[in-house]
């Protein structure tokens, strides 16, 4: 679906896909840890771009919906979420949104440490920051913005979901 990213981006971050959040990061450190300045780079990149795709209105209200509210920055972190994920399930919610119905285990749905970790592993191996990125970033979501009070419209199988977890 986004074509900038790479299979090896996807293949690593299938490979670490875990319900457990902890062990997640486990995983995903010790994959990223094998990886080159380069390589970890180039993920840097994938990952970005995965994310950028994601800076869309409809999975603005769909985190809103799962999260019961969402903020620019909870937004970021529903963003790396989705990304935890894996590409099917990635792939899928940018197809339609609702598709998260059928994957959320809680109302609550955000991975802040998700998106740091190739970060921190490059200043490990560097003694460096990680070098600002050029990556250019939408200033604003794509799609039409939406109302809070129609959201529950929007996506009726989301809130159905969300309300099973009360």
């Amino acid at each position: 679906m986004v074509k900038t990213l790479s299979d090896r981006f996807w293949s690593i971050i299938d490979a670490t896909v875990d319900d457990d959040e902890d062990r997640q990061i486990e995983a995903l450190t010790e994959v990223l840890e094998k990886l080159s300045i380069e390589q970890l780079v180039a993920y840097d990149r994938d990952f970005h771009a995965a994310s950028s795709a994601a800076y869309r209105w409809d999975l603005w209200g769909a985190a809103y919906i799962i999260n019961g509210g969402c903020s620019d920055d909870g937004f970021m972190d529903f963003r790396s979420w989705l990304i935890a994920q894996g590409r099917a399930v990635y792939e899928a919610a940018l197809a339609s949104p609702e598709s998260l119905a059928d994957h959320i285990q809680s109302d609550y749905a955000m991975f802040e440490e998700f998106a740091y970790v190739h970060l921190e592993i490059y200043e490990e191996k560097t003694g460096d920051l990680f070098p600002s990125d050029d990556l250019s970033h939408p200033s604003e979501p794509v799609g039409v913005k939406w109302q809070e009070e129609k959201l529950d419209d929007m996506f009726p199988l989301l809130t159905k979901k969300v309300k099973s977890f009360e």
